[in-house]
């Protein structure tokens, strides 16, 4: 983890060749953080399509896990355009989209007020999904930024913790 009272970063899901497997990244805590950014990047192949979900539970352990709970609009993509660093900010659709070209970044905004959503479970924390591809050849790596510390601290508040 690097990080202050400012920014923590924290590995979601570690770089791999997933071939047909489903991967959940870590869950972390949002309780220290107003806001996490998810950053989703694809390495030189991608065969097939893999579906993202946001999931939110009541612990790091994945207490009262609420599968694909996290509710988010639009998510930002560079599609494959290596040779620049603007994003398009990109409509998702019942709050999930497809990573699904190669050498592309993948970004989606979590403001901590979101998680909790209608819900009356006290949500507080979330982690990024990802579904099994049908084909093998699926390089991608993740990471959350969490950002906008609630307390002041010299010492990050640590995420992978409740």
């Amino acid at each position: 983890m690097i990080g202050n009272y400012e920014v923590t970063i924290v590995e979601a899901i570690p770089p791999a060749d997933y071939l047909t497997s489903a991967v959940d990244g870590n869950y972390i805590s949002m309780k220290g953080y107003d806001h996490c950014t998810i950053v989703i990047t694809t390495g030189a192949t991608v065969d097939d399509a893999t579906e993202v979900t946001i999931n939110r539970a009541t612990a790091v352990a994945g207490t009262n896990e609420d599968l694909g709970g996290v509710e988010f609009d639009y998510m930002y993509t560079n599609d494959g355009a290596t040779s620049g660093s603007a994003l398009t900010k990109t409509a998702v659709t019942s709050d999930t989209f497809d990573v699904d070209t190669a050498l592309s970044m993948y970004v989606i905004e979590i403001p901590a007020a979101s998680i909790k959503g209608s819900s009356t479970t006290e949500y507080d924390c979330i982690q990024l999904a990802l579904d099994a591809p049908e084909a093998t050849n699926n390089i991608y790596g993740a990471i959350y930024i969490l950002w906008k510390g609630r307390y002041k601290s010299d010492v990050p508040i640590e995420p992978l913790t409740d």
